[in-house]
This record gives structure tokens, C-alpha cells and sequence, in this order.
């Protein structure tokens, strides 16, 4: 069993879905054939009992004690067993999507001559859920496309006399949407992968899309309109009038899009500001900073399973402290901290307060806060060495900050689960610390020497800090 692709399906599914296909493979409608019956049970059974699947052999065994264990017939059931899986796959998919998908199987099944009470009945109610269900992005419009084809090809199946083709028409300009705001959609991923990524790949048509949604006049459709002004963030990024423009649009019309398709729009947005702010622009510190607050408000930041990606976690408590928020950075920590991953909610907030009092210069505060952390987690581990370090440096405390430098050398040089590279960036930070603490105040040639080593070096952390302290000793 093990490498196969039976194996491989089973393992990344829950104790619930397989029960549950348990129930779906026992039926005659979906399957007829008993040995695949038996053969799953008995697989489930043992899997149950020890947490792993067992081999084969195992299982035939068990199933089919009276016969000779035979490879060939044994490989077709399991092959059996990974089609029907294939086939629960589509079937708990399209029961738990929206009703949309059933009602579209309804409209073609139901457009006949002899059905049109009941083609009818299913356009009104595709339609009343079109209306209900609020989203007009893309997919709405393949949606609006197929239900006004659908009632032009049932009309003349019945052959009403008179039928104007105005179905057929706007059965065409959904297409239009849909199929545009597709392509644009394509265009911004493309784009976005070549900020980062050295790719040849170029879309197709893309001028003719540009042309065509001037032409007809669909630029003020908003799924569009919003697409098109991602594009041009990313191809015109140094005019920010497309990012304010691109945030005007989100938040007039952020309830027309599903929340995954959101949340990407919304990772356009802040890549801007990030992008912005490493080339130096500091007015995007506070655009990013409260940017991520609306997307916390609306819960578009959060993942599928309602976590908060760390990532994100950091960068609203850096922006804050930059900007000298400390009571909402502080309401911030508390409040999201138990929705990120259980493993590191309690590290995150620990170091994160410890942070807060460095920048409020609570100075005791933060020592304190240190000594709850578990330095077991590597990268919290270097994170609160580092700030404790800062802290005694602030507090003038030379013979504790010394004997930390020393005790962070030996750390770094045993730790065998981090990389030479990062070794080599903290062990030069604390060379350079423990220089900067003989320096005397004022400019001289050891701050001169100090401040050329420290630029020239690249292999280096917390360099900012470093230079910062620099400049209070010169001044």
C-alpha cells in the first residue's frame, strides 16, 4: 500500500471522510462490486486500530481468508477504490458548494419542449439567487451568461412566436464580462509573479482585452474596473493614483467578490504599500498600517481556517510601533494573539509585549516580559535574545549586556538547527555591540572605523539599530 496512490489519497483524508466514504462505496447506486466493499472495510478497520494503513497482503488476508493472496487483482481494487474516491471527491465538492451548481444541472436537464413549466420555474429561481447570493465578480457573470443563453435556446425550442433576441444579447455581454475579467485577472497574476520570479511567460490577446473593454464601455463594470486598476498598479507602479484608486474600489464594492478572491485583491494592495515603503516612501506606513485594520474589521485577512497568518501578525505590531500606536498595537496583541497557530499564540504574545515596553522605553517591563518566553522555538529564541540585549543597552547595564553577548555567542555556535549564513549575521550584530559598547561619546576615529564595518558588512541584522545608536554617540 504504501507509496501507492490509494495510500497516498487515504492518508491526507480525515477519520469523518473516511467514514463517510465508507458509507458512499457500500452503495449499490455509486458501487456494485462487493470485493471493493470488503477490501476498504477491512482497510479502515486495521488503519482504526494501529493509526496507519496496512499492506495489501494484510488486507487480503483479512478480507478474502479462504484465497491465495493474487497481486494483479489486488492492484485492480485498489484501483477501483482511487476512481470511487475520485467520484466522493466531485460529490462532497458539489454538496458543499453553493446551490448555484445544482441549479445549473437543473436548467439544462429541464430545457425541453415538453418542460417549460418547470425550465421556467428553475430560471426564476436561478435568478432570484443570483440576486440574493450579492457576489458580481467573474464567476456571477458566467452564471448570468449561461441562464440568458439557456432561456434564448429554450425559446426557440418552443418556437414562440415573436421572441425578440434580447436574451441572446445580454446572454453575449455577460460573456463579455466574464470572459474579460478573467483574462485581466490572469494578466495581474503573470504580473505579479514576474515582481519576484525571472519569467518569459506572456498572456495572450492582452492588448486586444485592453481595447476591448474600452471599446465597450465596460471599464465601469466593477469586477472589471477593479481588475484592470491592479494591472496598472503593477505595470505603473511608480504613480500611486492606481493604488488610492484600487482601495476606493475595494471598499465600495468589496461585498461583490467571494472572501478568497477578496483577500487577494487585498494582497495587491498590500504588496503596494510594502513595495512603497522598502523603496523609502514613509507616508506608506500609516496607508499599510491602517489598510491592515480594515481587512481585520471585515475578516478578509484571515485564512480558510480563521487563523492569522504570523506574517501579517508582525507586520501590523512593526507598523504600530513605528508609528507610535502603542495603545492599539497593545489592544492588538491581546485581542489577535489566540488567532494564530496554537503553537506559537503564546510565544507570539509574550515576545510582542516584550516589544511594546522596548518601544515605550518600559524598559523593566520588557526584561520581565522576557523571562516568560520559551526559548525552545529557535526564531523566538533569537528574537528575544536580541531585544534583550537592546534593553540592557538602553539601561546602561554593560556587565549584564556582556555577559548576554558572550552567553548568545555560545548559543549561536551550538545551535546546530541554524544555518551558518544566519550564524554568521548575529554573531557580526554582537561584534559590532560589543564595539559600540567601549565607544566613547562623540565622533572619533573607532566610531568612524565602527560605522564604515557596519555599512560595508552584508551579512549582518539589526543593522539600523546599530547605526541608529551610532548617531546618539556622535551626538
Amino acid at each position: 500500500m504504501e507509496g501507492s496512490k490509494l495510500y497516498s489519497l487515504l492518508e491526507t483524508r480525515s477519520i469523518y471522510e473516511l467514514n463517510r466514504f465508507k458509507k458512499f462505496i457500500e452503495s449499490p447506486y455509486h458501487n456494485e462490486n462487493k470485493r471493493n466493499i470488503a477490501v476498504y472495510h477491512h482497510l479502515l478497520l486495521i488503519f482504526k486500530a494501529k493509526g496507519r494503513f496496512p499492506k495489501m497482503e494484510t488486507v487480503w488476508k483479512k478480507a478474502f481468508p479462504k484465497e491465495k493472496f493474487d497481486q494483479v487483482r489486488s492492484r485492480r481494487i485498489a484501483s477501483d477504490i482511487t476512481l470511487l474516491l475520485y467520484k466522493f471527491f466531485s460529490i462532497e465538492w458539489y454538496n458543499h458548494s453553493s446551490g448555484m451548481q445544482g441549479l445549473e444541472g437543473a436548467l439544462l436537464k429541464t430545457n425541453h419542449p415538453m418542460l417549460g413549466k418547470h425550465h421556467t420555474t428553475v430560471l426564476k429561481k436561478m435568478r432570484s439567487a443570483l440576486e440574493k447570493g450579492g457576489w458580481k465578480n467573474g464567476e456571477h457573470h458566467r452564471y448570468q451568461y449561461l441562464l440568458e443563453y439557456e432561456s434564448h435556446i429554450h425559446l426557440n425550442k418552443t418556437a414562440v412566436k415573436g421572441h425578440s433576441l434580447e436574451n441572446l444579447a445580454k446572454a453575449d455581454r455577460h460573456l463579455d464580462i466574464y470572459y474579460l475579467a478573467n483574462k485581466l485577472r490572469h494578466h495581474c497574476d503573470v504580473l505579479n509573479y514576474k515582481t519576484y520570479l525571472s519569467l518569459e511567460i506572456e498572456l495572450g490577446l492582452m492588448e486586444q482585452v485592453y481595447q476591448s473593454v474600452n471599446e465597450k464601455g465596460l471599464i465601469n463594470e466593477p469586477v472589471i474596473s477593479i481588475y484592470w486598476t491592479v494591472s496598472k498598479t503593477l505595470t505603473e507602479s511608480e504613480n500611486a493614483k492606481h493604488y488610492f484608486s484600487l482601495v476606493g474600489l475595494l471598499e465600495e464594492h468589496h461585498l461583490i467578490f467571494p472572501v478568497q478572491e477578496l483577500r487577494t485583491l487585498y494582497v495587491y494592495a498590500t504588496n503596494y504599500c510594502i513595495s512603497k515603503i522598502n523603496s523609502g516612501d514613509k507616508d506608506f506606513y500609516r496607508e499599510l498600517f491602517d489598510l491592515y485594520f480594515i481587512l481585520l474589521e471585515r475578516k478578509t485577512i484571515f485564512n480558510d481556517e480563521d487563523e492569522l497568518d504570523e506574517r501579517h501578525y508582525k507586520n501590523i505590531i512593526t507598523l504600530g510601533l513605528r508609528l507610535k500606536e502603542f495603545d492599539k498595537v497593545e489592544n492588538f496583541i491581546r485581542e489577535y494573539s489566540n488567532v494564530l497557530r496554537p503553537d506559537i499564540r503564546e510565544n507570539a504574545l509574550t515576545y510582542n509585549l516584550a516589544q511594546l515596553y522596548y518601544a515605550k522605553a518600559e524598559y523593566d517591563k520588557a526584561i520581565e516580559q522576557l523571562s516568560f518566553l520559551d526559548y525552545k522555538d529557535v526564531f523566538y529564541a533569537l528574537g528575544g535574545r536580541v531585544l534583550l540585549l537592546k534593553t540592557y543597552y538602553e539601561l546602561e547595564e554593560h556587565d549584564p549586556l556582556e555577559n548576554h553577548i558572550d552567553s548568545f555567542r555560545i548559543y549561536l555556535r551550538r545551535n546546530k538547527l541554524i544555518s551558518g549564513d544566519v550564524k554568521k549575521q548575529y554573531l557580526n550584530f554582537l561584534k559590532y555591540s560589543k564595539s559600540l559598547i567601549s565607544l566613547p561619546y562623540g565622533k572619533s576615529k573607532k566610531w568612524e572605523s565602527l560605522k564604515s564595518a557596519i555599512e560595508a558588512n552584508q551579512n549582518l541584522v539589526n543593522r539600523n539599530w546599530l547605526m541608529e545608536k551610532l548617531e546618539n554617540l556622535k551626538r
